[in-house]
């Protein structure tokens, strides 16, 4: 997840943040994994405008194993969700979307990283968060994103990183990768196209880029999405 590794157990769960580019490896042929992804207008009408901001840039992933307090209780919620996903009974999608906000308030509750007490470094960076998502395609310097909220390179750097868990850099790179699979598992575009498209420097840096943190390069990735498709 990002740039870590961890070895996951047995009917563990994981909480990936949004823009954390991931890859599951098994090393059983027998290994299955089930993901949930939403749509974060599903929560926002739940949370403030700060609130929704400081929870999807959150970098902060997290594994609940059977010791964690709250494993049950995650464990007993997401089964009901993947028996009513395979029931299908008429009111699925609502049952499944009244589950996944049970999910969120869990993982809230659960742990410190989403306290929406009043975060003096985020708010203060908040304006560099906005302007990331809607100019990651252009080309963004440090420089351009500390002058935002008027403060030095340096400074900007280190309050960036306590508040998101992420360099600016890397939450650049994250927020560009995370747009690259999307457009990859569209089948629509060339890798020539989506690197352009998403702000990398060049399709060389895009490729070399994606395969460290995927494993795989852009081409391999999208036959493989093509062939689960």
């Amino acid at each position: 997840m990002g740039m870590e590794k961890y070895h996951c157990h047995n009917n563990e769960i994981l909480y990936i943040s949004p823009h954390m580019v991931h890859q599951a490896v098994s090393d059983t042929p027998d290994a299955s994994l089930c993901g949930f992804v939403f749509h974060p207008s599903l929560i926002k009408p739940y949370l403030s405008e700060d609130d929704s901001t400081i929870f999807f840039a959150r970098g902060n992933s997290m594994i609940f194993s059977q010791k964690n307090p709250f494993y049950e209780e995650f464990s007993k919620i997401l089964k009901s969700t993947i028996s009513i996903f395979n029931d299908r009974p008429s009111t699925y999608r609502l049952d499944i979307t009244a589950h996944i906000l049970l999910l969120l308030s869990l993982l809230i509750r659960s742990s410190d990283v989403f306290n929406f007490k009043k975060n003096d470094h985020f708010c203060r960076i908040r304006p560099a968060i906005e302007y990331i998502e809607e100019n990651y395609n252009q080309k963004i310097c440090i420089s351009d994103l500390s002058r935002l909220i008027n403060v030095c390179d340096d400074y900007f750097i280190r309050m960036f990183k306590t508040a998101t868990s992420r360099t600016p850099t890397a939450y650049i790179t994250d927020v560009r990768l995370h747009q690259a699979l999307r457009l990859l598992s569209l089948h629509q575009y060339s890798i020539s196209e989506i690197s352009d498209s998403t702000g990398f420097s060049s399709i060389q840096y895009f490729s070399r880029i994606f395969k460290e943190r995927m494993g795989l390069s852009p081409s391999e990735y999208a036959k493989i999405s093509d062939t689960k498709s």
